[in-house]
C-alpha cells in the first residue's frame, strides 16, 4: 500500500497517520468543473503536488444543444435540463429550460435515464487513474446529490413549494434520482475508487430550507441506502450537504458514514462540527469556500486551518484537509497558495 492510501485509510479509522492528508479537487486529467473544463489543461497548484486523494466526480452526461444567440454554449443532461455555460466565469453553469413535475401524471413518460449511459466516464477515467495515480487514494463524488438533481428539475421555488403541497410527488422522483445513483457505485468500485462522497444541499447558511422532521422522516433513509449501497461494495462513504446543518447534524452522525466533509465549516461552525465529531468521526474540511478563501488574507486563513488541526485533529487522526484552486470562478492565487503551505505544516513526510 502506498504511503498516500496509507495514510488516507489511517486518517479514516483513527489508525494514527504520519500526517493530516491532504486530499486535492483541481487533480489533472480528472477535474472537469462540472463539464467546463478540459481536464487534460488542469495543472496541480503549486505545493500540492504531494496530494494524498484526487477528486474524481461524476455530474452528468451531456448531449450538445447548440450556443445561444451571443454565443454561451448549450447542453442537456441525463436528467432533460437544458444548461447553459454562461461567459461570466464566475458561474459554471445555469438551467435555463427544465422538465418540471406538476403532478405524477408526469412522471410515467418522463425519459429518466439509463444509468449505463455514464459506462464511458467511468471507463475512461479508470485508464487515468491506472496510468497516473495508482499510488493515490481516489474519492469519488457524486454530485449533483439527489436534492440537487431534484433542485434542477423542479426549480428551488418549485421543489420547496412541492415538498409542502405535495410531497408524495417529491418523494417519487427523488426516489427515481437515488435509484439511479445507486447504480453508479458498482461503477466507481470498478473504477478504482477508495471512498465515494455525496455532494447535496438541502440548507443555506441560515440552516435548513425545509423541515428537519421531514428530512429525518423521508429522506434521510433514502441516504442510507446509498451509504449502504458503498459500504457493499468495500469502499468508504462520506457525505457534504452544504449551509448550516446544525439541526440535522445529530442524524447525519447516526448514518453509518466514515467521514463528513464540510466546505462551509463557518455556516455550521467550527466548534459545533468540533463537538459532534472529533473523535467520533473523521471530518474533510476545506478553508471555508464562501468565505476565508473567497476573501480572507493569507493570515486569516492560516489561522483557519491552525483551528481546523487544533479543533479536530486527535493523536490518532480523523482530520483530512481538502485544498482547492477551483474553477469558475478560481480562487485568487495568493489565497490557494496560503492554503496550501497552512495544510502542508502538518503533512511533514508527505513532501
Amino acid at each position: 500500500m502506498s504511503t498516500h492510501i496509507d495514510a488516507m485509510r489511517r486518517a479514516i479509522e483513527f489508525g494514527t497517520p504520519p500526517y493530516i492528508p491532504m486530499e486535492l479537487v483541481d487533480v489533472p486529467f480528472l477535474y472537469n468543473a462540472y463539464g467546463t473544463q478540459d481536464p487534460g489543461g488542469v495543472v496541480v497548484p503549486a505545493g500540492a503536488e504531494s496530494f494524498d486523494s484526487a477528486w474524481c466526480t461524476y455530474h452528468w452526461t451531456f448531449t450538445d444543444a447548440g450556443a445561444t444567440d451571443d454565443g454561451e454554449p448549450l447542453r442537456t443532461e441525463e436528467w432533460g435540463c437544458r444548461q447553459v455555460v454562461p461567459k461570466d466565469k464566475g458561474v459554471a453553469y445555469a438551467v435555463v429550460e427544465k422538465p418540471g413535475f406538476a403532478s405524477f401524471a408526469d412522471i410515467a413518460p418522463h425519459p429518466w435515464p439509463d444509468p449505463e449511459l455514464t459506462n464511458p466516464f467511468f471507463e475512461q477515467r479508470k485508464q487515468i487513474i491506472e496510468q497516473h495515480y495508482a499510488d493515490r487514494f481516489i474519492c469519488g463524488f457524486i454530485d449533483p446529490g439527489p436534492f440537487l438533481v431534484a433542485f434542477n428539475l423542479f426549480g428551488y421555488d418549485g421543489l420547496l413549494l412541492q415538498l409542502c403541497d405535495n410531497l408524495d410527488l417529491v418523494k417519487a422522483v427523488v426516489r427515481r434520482i437515488v435509484d439511479y445513483q445507486l447504480a453508479l457505485v458498482p461503477k466507481f468500485s470498478a473504477m478504482g475508487a477508495h471512498m465515494v462522497n455525496i455532494i447535496d444541499e438541502v440548507a443555506g447558511t441560515a440552516g435548513l430550507m425545509f423541515s428537519p422532521d421531514q428530512f429525518r422522516e423521508h429522506f434521510l433513509p433514502m441516504f442510507a441506502e446509498l451509504i449502504a449501497e458503498i459500504h457493499r461494495h468495500n469502499m468508504y462513504a462520506s457525505i457534504l450537504l452544504d449551509g448550516n446543518i446544525t439541526e440535522i447534524l445529530p442524524d447525519v452522525m447516526a448514518l453509518d458514514l466514515d467521514q463528513i466533509l464540510f466546505a462551509q465549516p463557518q455556516s455550521t461552525g467550527i466548534d459545533t462540527i468540533a463537538e459532534f465529531c472529533r473523535g467520533k468521526r473523521c471530518v474533510k474540511m476545506a478553508v471555508d469556500m464562501m468565505v476565508t478563501l473567497a476573501k480572507g488574507t493569507p493570515a486569516e486563513i492560516e489561522a483557519d486551518v491552525a483551528a481546523m488541526v487544533e479543533r479536530l485533529n486527535t493523536p490518532r487522526g480523523g482530520l483530512v484537509f481538502q485544498a482547492l484552486r477551483w474553477h469558475r470562478p478560481e480562487y485568487d492565487a495568493q489565497r490557494v497558495e496560503a492554503q496550501i503551505r497552512a495544510m502542508n505544516r502538518y503533512r511533514e513526510g508527505a513532501l
